[in-house]
């Protein structure tokens, strides 16, 4: 439900709808052409829903002794730990869990109070800050912040003892499975590598969120007394920069055994290796190649392959972190805590010091303005959460401007007599009432009751 009210509710004749709200296993003689439910109405089926799966699940599943048979489900005729570890205990890591169950709210919450939707339920501000906050609490709040956590991807030794027979490393909600990807058409290195490593360099970071990491100061680069030079533009940056993003000079890959190095990747437009701007199909289009998510020591040389263990995460402590930071600055300000320990300033201050911000004097500046650290906030979850498939959802809860350009990185010259040019990679084009997507017209087609949502009919 949460997921298609993000892909498809929206405004009809000026109110935001929901979608069918079905209740029932439908039979040949149901009546399938129902209308739309209101959004608050499917917003309530969704915390119905869980609060009925609470009553029947656990916080986490793992084995218990006889003695710790939760209540809830003495009452419904669990005797023996051994019935109960067959359906709730740690072979049945991964499968929902109140836990999960919690942070799902969190985002519902958080989707129900964001300007897209504001006015079409009664879950405010407010109330995605106590939700997010219910799944913090659990881990002592900002102090539970795993210090590693924003290279998840790329904790080795963790994903090689922590993360097995389904069990989540500190900084993972809920994950998907554990797999070496080797020889596999969905190996990340494989799409994504620059050519030089044989990769098919298939994500292009672009210009615009280069341009959304700080200095190391915390500053902004578009801000007075920042630092930034553009004549040497990756130079003093936030470190997360380097840790997300190959840019012209980086050294990416896996170490070479004879040099005890890695591959340098120039993405210069004058380049000489397949890494050049537009050199090649494969090579970059924006300057940039993908480094999160990508294990490094992986090697995809012919005869020489070799790789790590990934997985997928599907829902992050980080993320709920910010959650609760852009509900807290919009309810209560941005150091307030309404009861909760932690105000947003706290949780910012918290991952800007791990991503490695120093002396952060741009956040002490902007700690008593609510519109500036709301930018602030938005801005650490573009960087925290990048290639993670948040900034599509985002940018549309938001309302934000879906018309900027997408901008790459034209470099050309040698040593101290490189020239760097910011240009126009692809436009893009998004009227007012696409921040919420259409109905599909074949189902429009079918059923009179279900109305488009404005604009798409047009």
């Amino acid at each position: 439900m949460y997921e298609l009210l993000r892909r498809h509710s929206g405004p009809v004749n000026g109110q935001i709808e929901g979608v069918p709200n079905l209740t029932h296993s439908e039979t040949a003689g149901d009546n399938f052409d129902v209308p739309r439910a209101s959004f608050q109405e499917c917003v309530n089926q969704i915390f119905d829903d869980f609060a009925k799966a609470k009553e029947l699940l656990v916080l986490d599943n793992d084995d218990i002794k006889d003695s710790e048979i939760p209540d809830n489900l003495k009452a419904v005729g669990v005797t023996s730990s051994g019935t109960y570890n067959r359906v709730y205990g740690e072979k049945m890591r991964g499968r929902l869990s109140n836990r999960i169950i919690e942070a799902i709210e969190a985002q519902v919450a958080l989707f129900a109070a964001s300007p897209v939707n504001q006015g079409a339920s009664d879950k405010d501000w407010a109330f995605a800050a106590d939700k997010a906050a219910t799944v913090l609490d659990r881990i002592g709040g900002v102090a539970g912040l795993d210090p590693t956590g924003n290279t998840w991807y790329a904790n080795a030794d963790e994903i090689q003892t922590a993360v097995v027979a389904g069990a989540c490393p500190k900084e993972v909600i809920w994950r998907g499975d554990r797999s070496n990807g080797i020889g596999s058409s969905d190996q990340l290195e494989s799409k994504n590598y620059p050519p030089s490593l044989f990769g098919s360099g298939y994500v292009n970071p672009s210009q615009n969120l280069v341009d959304a990491f700080p200095m190391k100061n915390g500053c902004p680069i578009n801000e007075a007394g920042s630092g930034y030079n553009a004549n040497d533009p990756y130079a003093n940056r936030d470190p997360r920069l380097s840790l997300y993003i190959v840019y012209d000079g980086a050294e990416f890959g896996p170490t070479d055994g004879a040099t005890k190095r890695k591959t340098v990747i120039h993405t210069a437009a004058d380049g000489d290796t397949e890494d050049a701007l537009a050199k090649e199909v494969k090579s970059t289009k924006t300057g940039y190649y993908l480094r999160k998510h990508m294990k490094e020591g992986t090697s995809l040389k012919t005869g020489n392959q070799t790789a790590q263990f990934y997985y997928q995460a599907r829902i992050r402590y980080t993320e709920i972190f910010l959650d609760y930071a852009e509900a807290a600055n919009e309810a209560w300000g941005p150091t307030a805590s309404n009861g909760h320990g932690y105000s947003a300033y706290d949780v910012v201050k918290a991952i800007r010091q791990r991503g490695g911000i120093e002396n952060d004097e741009y956040l002490e500046s902007v700690k008593s303005d609510q519109s500036k650290m709301r930018d602030l906030i938005r801005n650490e979850r573009r960087i925290e959460l990048c290639f993670e498939n948040h900034r599509f959802w985002d940018l549309r809860r938001w309302k934000a401007d879906l018309t900027e350009p997408v901008r790459g990185m034209k470099i050309t010259g040698t040593g101290g007599n490189k020239t760097y040019e910011v240009f126009e990679v692809e436009k893009r084009e998004y009227k007012d009432y696409m921040y919420c997507c259409p109905i599909p017209q074949i189902e429009i087609l079918k059923w009179s009751n279900l109305l488009q949502n404005d604009g798409w009919a047009n």
